[in-house]
């Protein structure tokens, strides 16, 4: 199984914390926010991973590699586009069999991957929080509704009904790359995953979702989740 981190954005919403430091290197309780799903997924077993770079990609490759030199690096040109274009900038790494998906500024324990890979049946999941709690998560977070048999048919931030929370991990497949690129055709870069998931939903090509309530993770989008996602680290996690 490969991984794929995507890690290519500007990290806008971070700043002050990334004038001069990209997202994906900015440090929370003392590691770089990278090194969080890079951990998870390889304390899960899967260590052939490519992280996906765009912005200052020539600084958070070499500070990468000191840390995991044998690790994959794929590069996406249009790194000002929306975050499934790092998914399809990765394409060539991941070939034509499943692999796993996470954000770069996720932080995520390695039990949610070890999770989403306990059904090796399902080729296209994505792990989702049904009893989030943290205000960042909620009221920024992407939210999910379900079928009776646990599939997605509405995504989105702004859904009035929903059930669960997006906790950016996924299980993705070659089915997924071909949709991204279709859309690609109509919208140009201007493609998320989110849109990806609706899109196959409403074509008949779901998204399963695996719930992992009460295992760790978190988004680091703004300054404030920074802070509290540190304070919350103080306490350990698994």
């Amino acid at each position: 199984m490969k991984g794929i981190i995507i890690a290519a954005g500007y990290g806008s919403r971070l700043k002050p914390l990334t004038a001069n430091t990209p997202k994906s290197l900015v440090e929370i309780d003392g590691k770089p926010i990278i090194t969080y799903p890079i951990d998870a997924l390889v304390a899960a077993g899967i260590s052939d991973i490519s992280v996906v770079v765009g912005y200052r990609a020539d600084v958070v490759i070499n500070n990468i590699e000191k840390l995991y030199p044998s690790i994959n690096f794929s590069y996406n040109k249009d790194y000002d586009g929306d975050n499934a274009i790092s998914v399809f900038a990765a394409r060539s790494f991941v070939g034509d069999d499943p692999f796993v998906l996470a954000m770069g500024d996720h932080l995520i324990s390695s039990s949610l991957v070890t999770t989403l890979l306990s059904d090796s049946t399902i080729n296209r999941t994505l792990c989702v929080d049904s009893e989030s709690k943290n205000e960042s998560q909620v009221n920024d977070g992407t939210r999910v509704m379900t079928d009776s048999k646990g599939r997605i048919i509405e995504i989105g931030k702004d859904l009035k009904n929903w059930q669960s929370i997006d906790t950016g991990l996924f299980m993705m497949d070659s089915e997924v790359l071909d949709n991204i690129k279709y859309l690609i055709t109509r919208q140009g870069k201007k493609v998320t995953i989110s849109e990806v998931v609706q899109h196959m939903a409403d074509n008949g090509r779901h998204f399963q979702t695996c719930d992992v309530s009460g295992q760790f993770w978190a988004d680091v989008d703004t300054e404030e989740d920074h802070d509290s996602v540190t304070a919350l680290l103080k306490g350990g996690y698994d």
